[in-house]
């Protein structure tokens, strides 16, 4: 299309022709912003005040910054001063022809024309609007009647300077009266001479021109009510002047009554059915004459406030340009009683940068052509209906529409928050079940990516954790039906081998269909029910990640969460922040959270969380405040549908009553509505108030009082349901029923469909729910407070009471005692017989809280402490069973939910009134895991020492090594040619005393590996003695065979080929075992402390790391960080890449410091000592400020006092592993001598000690010409070379070169030449640089010490760059210390100083 500029009379004429009425009204509108914007940009330039600093060729000068004109800037291109007309206008009526100065060249100043205030007037107004060739060009398009650019074209141009300056300012006032007079013209289709007949008669005789002598003719003061002449008509604040204001008005007197410009304009242009707005437009702009006493207040004076009307009209049309004809569409327009209007007022701010929070993890966004999947997270603080939850839809509204993941929870005070979140999975998962109703119909991709999520879950955990994830989330369940057919599958696989009967029932209940209690008699270490779930929830969070989607996490209402929750959703983050690829995924996740920050401290758990979340995650806080007084009259505007100048004086009444607390404001203009201080008048055709009567209008100070009072308003029976359900924050259909039974409150459904009505209470479904939380808290208010926990009770004892099946109900029996609970502290309030039901009832409720549906061991603790605190004083006598049960389930949820403090206190009560000792064995298990929690060791393995005593197995106090040796030789022949099926063919083992006796040798095995390792050895024969006599057990018997290949391997060179041989059987038995992560767990340090005899180290560490993850995903954090301690303990050996190694080792290090693994922590410390050694450089890791870092000499002495006899091993190694490497021999020697003396038993990395041990003491003798030195390198020597029989890969290098140093001591250097080359060589084809580094260093000593200085710099050089490459980069400096040593003596001394 092709533009052309016609006249706006011209324009007129012909849309006058061509246009409907509301075709013509609408483009009318548009050419009308378009002029108004215009003149807003020449009013604003200020030109004619402009400093003219410089002057070009261009014609060109300068002024301000950002809104004033530029250097370079052509004085044609400012507003409001043109040179000339556009040429290409195709309009004859403008002239064409070009201005003088560009015809002539000796002009210096051009003419500039420049817009004055009689320019804006019909004819000068150019329409620029769009041409094109139709087929019917005497219909033309109604395109051709959009403007596109509306301008002023002046009349007057200027030649000199000194006329320049002379133009007068612009006032806004007077433009906006000019506008008035041209959109007049304008909308009345030039149909009108209304103006110009009121100018003619004015200028004759004007209302505004009387002087006094015309008022009257009497000269008495105060004759008649028309004696004016004590008044100053200048003095616009004079009461009389008003008063005459209104005289003038209401007169009769055609010499002083004539209306008017505005109210004429106004009735012509109502009397022709132009909406009200364009009516009040023009009314207001013509208020705005000069000279005019009468002035109106809602006159427009500013030209932003009449850009801003027209684009209300133009983006709003059904508000702000057509008129509502009825009250009821008016209330329907303000959304206020029906639906809601989505719309958010002054939160611009926070909308925007929310908004591009999301562009930034958008698929289409900035890191879509990344590969990193980014992450994102806002927090919106603010009080409690500041209008977070109205910002949270808006987003949330934007993510439903571009089809992303999202997960969306909302907390409440009653609900239990664990239970909140796995609702919120529970439904995320349920929108991808198809519907045979709605036909929902999953697209290819997103089909793909649900299987996926689906398969890689389910890969991803433990049978177990299958069947409690679809217990958890029974959506999963439907979902994905064949995850159940894997749990089935290994259930099944169980009981056919015989296996399951000492398995837990987790599986026959899987098969029934039923939830199962977790056993409380193996609850595992501390803390591992809730670190199961912790995983589980992480791998939910990574999996619902790979999408092929942005994924939203959003968390209303965090003030309500718990610490545990609040763990779930920020170790969640964090753990998956850490990928830097996602598999599949664009775009990235944001975590959207919102909470009452008056009602958290800064201080607390919640802002203490939300700060972990920062070092991986951007974090964002933003604080919601309540709507300064200008949003409020922007609301007010937007509502009653007219600008914001009608409704100013409203906004300040309403904001000062309600201090623009946004539901506050709402409520209230519900409220004066409701009241008719607010109504729609039909004639007027707009909402109309008086300010007086709503300013007198009283409010109570807050808005939960005044919601009260307003919902006091409401029928009896509404108020009696809403009572009902503000006791439970949201009620189900059924749970109404229920109480309905015994007529609780009459036709209470019906009540609550009335307050769904009054926008009270919303349904979705079968639930009913407040619409905001403070609704509630207004509804509880009205429950006097001496009936509130009497009213709790009742509900309570109603859900339980009418059938005595309810009472068996878990789900109704938790929903009862949470109501029942409430009252329980009332004294008198529950009888006797009442305390002893409830406190069954929390026992009921408890089992089904921890139970692998809910797994919510916090919230069970809770049902059990509470039913002890209900038992009677003499409940030991009187209720014995309910009360063993409540402790030892107290006890045992305290255990898996990691919180301990009243365990000690609860197992002495239990083994104190047991009435046998069978009764007092969970209790005492529990006992000897507290105190290995609190690295009691020694006291813990008395205990259980004590009890298998009573179980007929004792063991002897004292164990020696012959005492071991003698239990290898009695048992090998049992071993010989032992296979997998030898256990599978071995009968179960069923006896009660044996299974108890082997759960605690299990145990025992656990706790020695601390305190006595020989023990443990000892344990692990007996276990396997019982399995051959007593029968098979797959819980125990597989750790028995594990632990008693480890002690073979330690304690006999001659069976580490034995040990090897046990250890793959036991492997073999796990993989078949349902239970097989939580084994691998156990014994995945056992099988590579074994297997790194045999395999190459690279391999063992791979084994290491699969328990590390098998312990995670059952929720095994001390044998999780077991694994992890071996693992970076043996990649210190092997890795090529020493500082990510040590940057692993940092990460590792916190996560053992956040789970409070003290002891772990401290062995981990002694790695980190020996990285850091080698490295150099301290703060090449950072490590948090939080954790005490401990030397390794401060570490030798806690493992004394502590008698850790494994943290001590671990300690000597990486002393001696450092004073090796700095060749400080006889600090290694000594301290290998030391360690043989207190270290009774042998460890898994005794070989290093015999290496490093022999390195030291051949150098020591070669120095000292001391035999013992020799007798010690000769014996390590040995020793390597029988490990070189298992295992060439791990051993050979090792073995040459302390060959290479025995050649040397002896003085065969031609040998010792050749050994050193050969480890040099075995090392690299074996991937050990560390061990390459060391032989090249050496290796150039020997030669540098045989005179060959040239020979040995060179092997020195190489030892450094090797070094180096490796990551030890003090070492390396260490080096080329020494070589420059070596090349300044040289050249000293000669070479013969070597």
């Amino acid at each position: 299309m092709a533009q052309s500029t016609i006249s706006l009379p011209d324009w007129i004429q012909r849309a006058r022709v061509f246009l409907s009425k509301k075709d013509y009204l609408e483009c009318a509108i548009i050419i009308a912003s378009e002029l108004t914007s215009h003149l807003v940009h020449v009013v604003n330039d200020e030109h004619l005040n402009a400093s003219f600093s410089s002057m070009d060729s261009s014609h060109s000068f300068s002024k301000g910054p950002r809104g004033s004109h530029h250097v370079g800037q052509p004085v044609s291109e400012l507003p409001g001063i043109r040179k000339g007309v556009d040429s290409s206008s195709n309009d004859p009526s403008i002239d064409s022809k070009p201005p003088p100065w560009e015809s002539t060249g000796g002009c210096h100043l051009p003419s500039l024309i420049v817009v004055q205030i009689e320019d804006i007037v019909l004819k000068n107004v150019r329409v620029s609007v769009e041409r094109a060739k139709t087929k019917n060009s005497k219909m033309p398009l109604l395109a051709e009647f959009r403007a596109s650019d509306v301008k002023i074209q002046p009349s007057t141009s200027y030649s000199e300077l000194d006329d320049i300056f002379a133009i007068p300012q612009l006032s806004q006032q007077d433009v906006c009266f000019a506008l008035g007079k041209l959109f007049f013209d304008l909308f009345s289709e030039c149909e009108s001479s209304l103006l110009a007949d009121i100018e003619s008669k004015n200028n004759e005789k004007s209302v505004g021109d009387l002087q006094i002598e015309d008022i009257g003719p009497s000269e008495e003061k105060n004759s008649t009510p028309t004696d004016y002449g004590r008044i100053d008509l200048n003095d616009e604040h004079d009461d009389d002047f008003q008063a005459v204001k209104r005289a003038l008005l209401s007169s009769n007197d055609p010499t002083v009554s004539q209306p008017t410009k505005a109210i004429q304009a106004n009735d012509y242009l109502q009397a022709r059915n132009l909406p009200l707005s364009i009516c009040r437009l023009i009314s207001d702009l013509l208020g705005a004459e000069k000279g005019d006493p009468y002035t109106p207040d809602t006159a427009l004076l500013s030209l932003e406030e009449v850009k801003h009307d027209l684009m209300h009209m133009i983006s709003s049309p059904e508000r702000f340009l057509y008129d509502s004809v009825c009250p009821r569409q008016a209330l329907d327009k303000t959304c206020l009683f029906s639906h809601v209007d989505g719309k958010l007022y002054g939160r611009e701010n926070e909308l925007g940068i929310l908004m591009n929070m999301v562009e930034h993890i958008s698929p289409h966004g900035p890191t879509s052509q990344r590969k990193e999947f980014s992450y994102e997270a806002a927090f919106l603080g603010g009080h409690s209906g500041s209008g977070k939850s109205s910002i949270i839809k808006r987003v949330v509204s934007h993510w439903k529409v571009n089809g992303w993941s999202m997960v969306f929870c909302k907390f409440d005070r009653q609900t239990s928050p664990l239970s909140t979140l796995l609702l919120a999975f529970d439904a995320f998962f349920g929108q991808f079940i198809p519907n045979q109703v709605d036909g929902i119909n999953l697209g290819r991709n997103l089909q793909h990516a649900v299987d996926r999520i689906s398969s890689s879950i389910v890969n991803s955990i433990d049978s177990d954790s299958v069947h409690q994830l679809c217990e958890l989330l029974p959506s999963f369940r439907r979902l994905f039906p064949s995850a159940m057919h894997y749990v089935k599958h290994n259930s099944i696989c169980s009981i056919q081998n015989g296996s399951f009967a000492q398995h837990s029932n987790i599986g026959a209940s899987c098969m029934n269909g039923t939830s199962q209690t977790v056993n409380t008699s193996s609850p595992g270490n501390v803390g591992s029910g809730r670190h199961r779930l912790l995983n589980l929830f992480q791998i939910l969070f990574k999996e619902i990640c790979c999408t092929g989607h942005p994924v939203l996490i959003c968390v209303e209402d965090l003030q309500w969460a718990d610490e545990f929750t609040m763990d779930i959703i920020v170790q969640s983050v964090r753990s998956n922040s850490a990928m830097s690829e996602v598999e599949y995924a664009r775009g990235g996740m944001l975590l959207l959270g919102s909470f009452r920050d008056n009602e958290v401290p800064e201080d607390g758990f919640l802002i203490g969380k939300i700060k972990l979340l920062e070092p991986s995650v951007n974090v964002t806080m933003l604080s919601i405040s309540e709507l300064p007084l200008q949003d409020v009259d922007y609301l007010l505007s937007f509502k009653f549908c007219v600008p914001k100048r009608y409704t100013r004086d409203l906004a300040h009444l309403v904001y000062q009553k309600t201090r623009g607390n946004p539901i506050f404001v709402i409520e209230f203009i519900r409220s004066i509505i409701q009241r008719n201080l607010v109504t729609f008048s039909v004639k007027s055709r707009r909402w109309t108030w008086d300010d007086t009567t709503i300013d007198l209008q009283m409010i109570s100070e807050g808005v939960v009082e005044f919601l009260t009072k307003k919902l006091k308003q409401l029928p009896s029976d509404v108020i009696e349901a809403l009572k009902v359900i503000s006791c439970f924050g949201q009620v189900n259909v059924s749970t109404i029923h229920l109480l309905g039974f015994v007529d609780f409150v009459p036709n209470m459904l019906e009540s609550l469909e009335s307050a769904v009505k009054e926008g009270i209470v919303e349904r979705s479904g079968p639930i009913f729910a407040f619409c905001h939380d403070m609704l509630q808290e207004s509804t509880y208010s009205i429950i006097p407070p001496n009936e509130r926990k009497p009213l709790h009770k009742m509900i309570g004892m109603n859900l339980v009471i009418q059938d005595p099946q309810n009472a068996n109900n878990p789900e109704l029996c938790t929903l009862a005692v949470d109501q029942i609970n409430i009252c329980k502290d009332v004294d008198g309030i529950l009888n006797h017989a009442e305390r002893a039901f409830v406190a069954s009832l929390n026992l009921t409720a408890g089992k089904h809280s921890m139970s692998t549906k809910k797994s919510n061991f916090q919230q069970a603790g809770g049902y059990f402490e509470t039913g002890i605190s209900l038992l009677y004083a003499d409940n030991w006598t009187k209720q014995y069973k309910l009360s063993l049960e409540l402790y030892e389930r107290s006890v045992a949820v305290s255990f898996m939910d990691g919180k301990i403090k009243t365990v000690p206190k609860r197992v002495d009560e239990i083994i104190s009134n047991a009435r046998s000792f069978s009764d007092t064995l969970n209790a005492r298990a529990l006992l000897a895991k507290f105190l290995a929690s609190q690295e009691r060791y020694a006291d813990a393995t008395n205990e259980v020492l004590e009890i298998l005593s009573c179980l007929g197995e004792s063991f002897p106090k004292e164990i020696t090594t012959s005492l071991i040796m003698n239990e290898i030789n009695e048992i090998t022949p049992m071993l010989e040619g032992i296979t997998k099926d030898t256990f599978l063919n071995l009968p179960t083992m069923t006896d009660r005393t044996k299974l108890q006796a082997m759960k605690f040798m299990d145990l025992l095995t656990s706790l020695s590996i601390f305190s006595s390792p020989m023990l443990m050895n000892l344990v692990s024969f007996r276990m396997t003695r019982l399995t051959f006599s007593c029968g098979y057990s797959d819980q125990y018997s597989i750790p028995g065979l594990m632990f008693m290949a480890q002690g073979l391997e330690k304690y006999s060179d001659d069976n580490i080929w034995l040990a090897t041989q046990l250890t793959r059987v036991a492997e073999s038995l796990m993989k078949d075992n349902p239970n097989a992560h939580a084994l691998r767990a156990r014994l995945a340090f056992m099988m590579g402390s074994v297997l790194l005899f045999v395999e190459p180290f690279q391999s063992v560490v791979e084994k290491l790391m699969d328990g590390y993850n098998s312990a995670t995903i059952v929720g095994d954090v001390d044998n999780a960080m077991n694994c992890g301690l071996s693992y970076w303990g043996l990649m210190m050996f092997i890795t090529s890449d020493l500082m990510e190694g040590q940057k692993e080792l940092c990460n590792f290090v916190h996560r053992m410091f956040e789970r409070k693994r003290i002891g772990f922590l401290h062995s981990a410390m002694s790695y980190f000592d020996g990285y850091t050694a080698l490295i150099g450089n301290e703060d090449s890791c950072s490590i948090n400020a939080g954790i005490e870092m401990k030397t390794n000499k401060q570490l030798k002495q806690i493992a004394e006092q502590t008698q850790n006899s494994f943290l001590m091993h671990q300690v000597t190694v990486n002393q001696m592993y450092i004073h090796c490497y700095y060749r400080e021999y006889l600090s290694c020697a000594s301290l290998a001598e030391n360690y043989h003396i207190i270290q009774t038993a042998k460890r898994t990395l005794d070989f290093m000690v015999i290496f490093f041990l022999g390195i030291s003491a051949l150098n020591l003798a070669r120095a000292s010409k001391e035999d013992k030195w020799r007798t010690i390198g000769e014996g390590a020597m040995e020793s390597m070379e029988r490990l070189v029989d298992c295992s060439t890969w791990n051993f050979e290098n090792k073995h040459i070169l302390l060959q290479a140093e025995l050649y040397y001591l002896d003085g065969r250097n031609k040998m010792a030449k050749l050994a050193y080359q050969a480890s040099i060589s075995s090392a690299g084809d074996h991937k050990f640089v560390q061990d390459q580094s060391l032989a090249c260093e050496l290796y150039g000593i020997f030669l540098v010490e045989n005179e060959e200085a040239e020979g040995g710099l060179e092997q020195l050089q190489i030892a450094h760059d090797k070094y180096k490459q490796w990551g030890a980069l003090k070492k390396a400096t260490d080096v080329m210390n020494f070589m420059n040593m070596i090349k300044s003596a040289s050249m000293s001394f000669g070479p013969s100083l070597f």
